[in-house]
């Protein structure tokens, strides 16, 4: 289907006192009720789907990461046709591998370098002020590509990784991995 970038907030977040945030990077926080992921969360974390986008295929987070490639061969036709050939799992992700390492690294893109700047710069800024506006205490981001409906998706983070705001950098954002759960906190806490 579809990339999303998804956000999580605590439960005790004023969604209007961070309005003016939203509007300025065409965030829209549409609210997500998908239990298999909030069962991961903490009790009562608030998610959401971060941008007004019809999806978040052309995103710059993770770009740079090899694994939004990986992803997108693992959900390929090919990919689909060699599983009615009953290729296993292994000779499928042995295969995908063979066809990355082949590739030359930034292949074609829907988008232009400078939207792929100014994308990055957009994430960078809207975390980056969000954090800074004290009307959050952390903000967390997730990439992943959804097969089924934003409510109905079955996700398994491989993992939270909390960063503090000194770590939100255009190259920290490029390189996001998907199913990664990433936590932005004033300063880190652990």
């Amino acid at each position: 289907m579809c990339f999303y970038i998804t956000t999580t907030l605590p439960e005790n977040t004023d969604i209007e006192s961070i309005r003016t945030i939203l509007d300025r990077y065409n965030m829209a926080l549409s609210p997500i009720k998908n239990n298999n992921l909030s069962s991961q969360l903490r009790p009562g974390e608030l998610y959401f789907r971060a941008t007004k986008d019809y999806c978040d295929c052309d995103t710059s987070l993770g770009f740079l990461n090899r694994e939004v490639e990986y992803q997108k061969l693992l959900n390929s036709k090919k990919v689909k046709t060699l599983r009615k050939k009953k290729w296993t799992e292994s000779e499928i992700d042995e295969w995908i591998r063979m066809k990355l390492q082949n590739k030359p690294s930034h292949s074609k893109s829907s988008i232009t370098q400078k939207e792929r700047h100014l994308d990055i710069e957009r994430w960078t800024n809207f975390i980056l002020e969000i954090i800074n506006s004290n009307e959050v205490s952390r903000i967390g981001i997730l990439k992943h590509w959804y097969r089924y409906g934003l409510n109905d998706e079955e996700i398994t983070l491989k993992r939270t990784v909390k960063s503090s705001i000194d770590e939100i950098k255009p190259k920290f954002l490029l390189n996001l991995e998907e199913n990664v759960l990433y936590e932005f906190f004033p300063q880190y806490k652990s």
